[in-house]
């Protein structure tokens, strides 16, 4: 037994006195432009967001560009000092089945971008179905949330779907974090058609929130790639992620798009 505790100390004392400092050299690289620009149907609710950004390791927040001059479609977008983005004229509207270009100049670059504004599908109701438990009581009993649709549209086209609910306790709409995409070779194309959103259980009284966006491929491919990024917290021997896919030129990152939206509330009898 002695012997055994003389091992343990010997081992002990070889690890602390073979500890040595280590200097990581984190490569700190040009920041790029980033660009989060949104044209939707809705009024006053498009915006272009502009940041420089910066290392994957850094605690600091980028940069925000305000000095930058924006225009989409030729109509100046104005950086709005209180939201911190590009806004375009009060009441500015996107508009369904148009072409939309985004022109950023800012360091004595430009940077441009292109977006479709692609209709949404019809979504004719909301409606709900008691569910007994399942898997084993992991999926607990409740209330089913389904939506009744109709698209009319030919294939493939894209859509970008979140939902949650009115949270009584902060009295305000909570989403979940997921970011579903899914395209009309997955629903029939010109016949009506019921979708239960699965794994999902509601109580009497929630009120359920729906947002459905119309995108276009380049949009459907750049969600699909953020989904898959690692959501862990960077650490000196992670891999950065790669970067997404972007549709912005001239070596910027980020993304410009344009939806119609479609938005649901029901509230579960």
């Amino acid at each position: 037994m002695k012997f055994k505790l003389y091992l343990v100390a010997i081992s002990i004392l070889f690890i602390f006195s073979c500890s040595e400092k280590i200097n990581l050299e984190i490569p700190n690289e040009t920041p790029l432009l980033v660009v989060e620009g949104e044209v939707t149907n809705e009024s006053d609710s498009s915006y272009v967001k502009l940041s420089l950004s910066r290392n994957y390791y850094s605690p600091d927040a980028p940069p925000i560009i305000e000095n930058a001059s924006v225009k989409v479609n030729n109509i100046p977008f104005v950086f709005d000092d209180t939201l911190k983005v590009y806004k375009g004229p009060i009441g500015f509207k996107g508009q369904i089945n148009t072409t939309y270009s985004l022109l950023v100049e800012y360091d004595k670059k430009t940077y441009t971008a292109q977006t479709y504004m692609e209709p949404m599908f019809r979504v004719d109701s909301i409606f709900q179905t008691w569910k007994e438990a399942e898997f084993g009581g992991q999926l607990p009993a409740g209330w089913a949330v389904s939506y009744a649709g109709f698209d009319d549209r030919p294939q493939i086209k894209y859509t970008y779907f979140v939902s949650g609910i009115y949270s009584k306790i902060i009295n305000q709409d909570s989403f979940n974090i997921d970011k579903i995409t899914f395209d009309n070779s997955l629903t029939p194309v010109n016949k009506p058609y019921v979708f239960e959103l699965p794994f999902s259980r509601y109580n009497s009284g929630d009120v359920f929130i729906a947002i459905f966006r119309s995108i276009d491929k380049n949009m459907y491919s750049f969600i699909n790639e953020y989904n898959n990024t690692s959501p862990d917290i960077p650490g000196p021997f992670q891999t950065p992620p790669a970067n997404l896919p972007t549709n912005i030129t001239n070596g910027a990152v980020g993304y410009f798009t344009a939806y119609d939206v479609v938005r649901k509330r029901y509230t579960l009898k």
